[in-house]
């Protein structure tokens, strides 16, 4: 008596707000006659054309059902092949050069790129090298007058600067 109720609770459930018990046979069913019927090609839309709430839908895991998955790829397919042909009989640029960019290999869509990098293969490059020279250069603090040092220091030439090579002399 238990695996009959079993059995039958996994092929029919309750739908809580509509009252009613659904197969899911059925419901799959109903499903790709809406996917081919309305031309669905994404599997959120499909319970809007079924007589079940959302939560049964997903309830019954529909979203995880292979025939439902393969006829919405099959009307996505469709669709595609449809707008490449539309678009290679059309005389619009734009759509001729959306169509090459599908259809073109990875060079080829590098070249129509506008934001591509260049790359250049023979191009060397040298290394940036510099020397930072931590000492004051004795030639900037002689072109300075004092108050314009010591408005940007606060020092100045006689009184607060020392000498490095005074200092390391030790006069």
């Amino acid at each position: 008596m238990k695996e009959q109720r079993n059995a039958k609770e996994t092929s029919e459930r309750d739908d809580w707000r509509v009252g009613q018990k659904y197969n899911e046979a059925e419901l799959i069913q109903l499903s790709l006659e809406a996917i081919q019927k309305r031309n669905l090609m994404f599997m959120t839309e499909i319970p809007a054309y079924l007589p079940c709430s959302l939560s049964t839908f997903y309830g019954y895991h529909l979203a995880r059902s292979e025939a439902l998955k393969e006829a919405l790829s099959a009307n996505r397919t469709r669709r595609k092949v449809g707008l490449r042909e539309k678009w290679y009989e059309s005389d619009n640029p734009i759509t001729q050069i959306a169509l090459y960019k599908l259809i073109s290999t990875p060079d080829e869509l590098e070249r129509l790129s506008s934001n591509s990098r260049q790359t250049h293969e023979h191009t060397q490059t040298q290394p940036f090298t510099f020397t930072l020279d931590l000492n004051p250069d004795n030639r900037v603090r002689e072109r300075l007058q004092n108050s314009e040092l010591k408005q940007i220091t606060g020092k100045t030439v006689e009184s607060d600067f020392i000498d490095p090579e005074a200092e390391a002399d030790g006069t």
